[in-house]
């Protein structure tokens, strides 16, 4: 008798390629930050710690730990999860987070306690490929149901790291977000930094359910958007889509506004996208961990279509009020006001590029590795000389073309005007200085907010050490010299920031200097503006 076809599975292969889904540190940090939180010790909160080093990440908690058993359910692969089995709602669904570690390092090792039993293993991605024949490969053991004083708990270690950033600020961002979600109960540290999520600002807020026959496919649901007074970061913003508490992404609409889509977030939790997981033929989530849903799902496709014309409606209000806002005289004055301030902390961005230009040439130059030096007076003759026919006054003929010969000589020649941005387009030029914005943002809001992405303060009328002075009048000392002085300590802290975001080893004593100076520099100039 022939022996039938099996579906078989090349089990090393199959485990590394699950873990090149996690190839940035927060989704890393995540996965098992949200194992620890899926897993408390009965009725407590759990208490992570996450320490992200140059060569090592080290996730530790004091949740119910593993037993021997549990440990080797943890390494199946695409295995049940014992919680959504027993009907807790847990977000691990697909049994692909033990590889996570993999999609960064090349070692993993895991030290659980239970009942005072001590179990650790270790995994490296060298014993992962020597698995050639693709059946089962052992993990190592490091120590096996040993009696401990230690309290339940794991410890994740992920080392011999092989990526070229930590991104650390984004991973408290993104780890912050998603305890949000439904885990703020729980405490997370990373780098002495404590998680914590606060919702943004708003400035109004629209609720939207769905009608027609729209809830019999996605439910009875309910969409929340809110306008946020400044633009968010994109980890703080867009819809986010959760089920019964679990999120699952998070949506920013098709064919918005770019600048209306920073201003928005909100929530719809849908129920049902659980409860269909596994009676759909194309479910609603893939196993990547990802965090997107399946638009190739009906019941997805119907959501975002909804949730994307909730959004168009939104912005339509949106662009409405901006347009009445930047109508009024008081606007006009405020963006005078702004761009003196503009003129003060560009002036002072661009002697510290020109600074920091000098540097890196007198360097090259001390290392003999200066190849292209700034033109200027000197001794030899340059190798450059000016190429071209003269230009005449000919008309140009009805089949002019691009020639087969080109024009002799350099395309670039002196010229005795000033040089322009060119066909620079608007963004790029937002992005290389700094903007400053007045804005009512709400007396809850900060007394101010620094826009990364578009380098913009943005300082908040409404704040009490302002509104004061504000209500003396625009061009009052006093308002002017509190919000210069803001927008001073706030541009002092954005370079900071931008430093951090360049060098990740850029250490807080530097950081503290670098500010204390910045602010020192740029008040010396408001002296000019007390003569107004």
């Amino acid at each position: 008798m022939t022996e039938a076809i099996k579906v078989t599975s090349h089990v090393a292969r199959d485990f590394l390629q699950n873990a090149t889904y996690f190839n940035t540190v927060p989704k890393v940090v995540w996965e098992y930050v949200s194992n620890s939180v899926d897993n408390p010790r009965l009725n407590q909160i759990v208490n992570v710690e996450v320490e992200i080093s140059k060569d090592i990440i080290v996730i530790t908690d004091d949740g119910s730990g593993m037993t021997r058993d549990e440990l080797s359910n943890f390494f199946q692969m695409h295995g049940p999860n014992i919680k959504r089995i027993k009907g807790e709602k847990v977000r691990g669904m697909y049994g692909t987070g033990k590889c996570a570690g993999f999609g960064i390092a090349d070692r993993l090792r895991i030290e659980t306690v239970k009942n005072h039993i001590l179990n650790s293993v270790e995994l490296s991605r060298e014993d992962i490929e020597k698995s050639m024949t693709g059946g089962p490969f052992s993990v190592r053991d490091i120590m096996v149901d040993k009696t401990t004083t230690e309290e339940d708990g794991t410890r994740i270690i992920v080392s011999k790291l092989n990526i070229k950033s930590l991104d650390l600020q984004q991973t408290i961002a993104y780890v912050e977000r998603h305890l949000g979600r439904k885990l703020h109960k729980h405490r997370v540290i990373i780098n002495d930094h404590v998680c914590e999520y606060s919702v943004p600002n708003y400035m109004w807020q629209k609720i939207f359910q769905p009608s027609g026959d729209l809830p019999s496919i996605i439910g009875n649901v309910k969409l929340t958007i809110n306008v946020s007074p400044i633009p968010l970061e994109k980890e703080r913003g867009g819809i986010d889509v959760l089920s019964d508490g679990i999120w699952h992404d998070t949506t920013f609409g098709n064919d918005l506004d770019v600048e209306f889509a920073r201003h928005v977030f909100g929530e719809v939790d849908v129920p049902i996208l659980e409860e269909r997981y596994t009676l759909e033929k194309i479910p609603p989530f893939d196993n990547t961990r990802n965090m997107s849903l399946n638009v190739s799902n009906s019941t997805v496709a119907s959501l975002l279509g909804w949730i994307n014309l909730c959004l168009q409606e939104v912005q339509k209000e949106y662009m409405t009020r901006e347009k009445s806002k930047k109508k009024s005289e008081e606007t006009i004055k405020l963006e005078r006001h702004a761009r003196d301030l503009e003129n003060i902390l560009n002036n002072d961005f661009r002697g510290l590029q020109m600074e920091l230009e000098k540097i890196k040439r007198m360097s090259k130059i001390r290392d003999g590795n200066l190849t292209d030096i700034i033109p200027g007076e000197g001794t030899d003759m340059s190798r450059y000389k000016m190429g071209g026919p003269d230009h005449s006054k000919g008309r140009k003929g009805s089949k002019a073309g691009p020639g087969e010969i080109e024009r002799p000589g350099p395309s670039l020649l002196p010229g005795d005007l000033p040089g322009s941005t060119g066909n620079l387009s608007e963004k790029k030029q937002r992005r290389s200085t700094f903007h400053v914005i007045y804005d009512h943002l709400g007396r809850e809001s900060k007394r101010s907010n620094y826009d990364r992405e578009n380098r913009t303060i943005t300082i908040n009328l409404d704040h009490p050490q302002i509104s004061f002075s504000y209500r003396e009048g625009l061009e009052s000392k006093r308002f002017l010299d509190i919000t210069y002085e803001i927008a001073f300590v706030e541009y002092a802290i954005a370079l900071g920031y931008e430093q951090t975001y360049r060098d990740q080893f850029y250490t807080g004593s530097q950081a503290l200097f670098d500010i204390s100076d910045t602010i020192n520099r740029v008040s010396r100039v408001i002296s000019l503006f007390e003569k107004m």
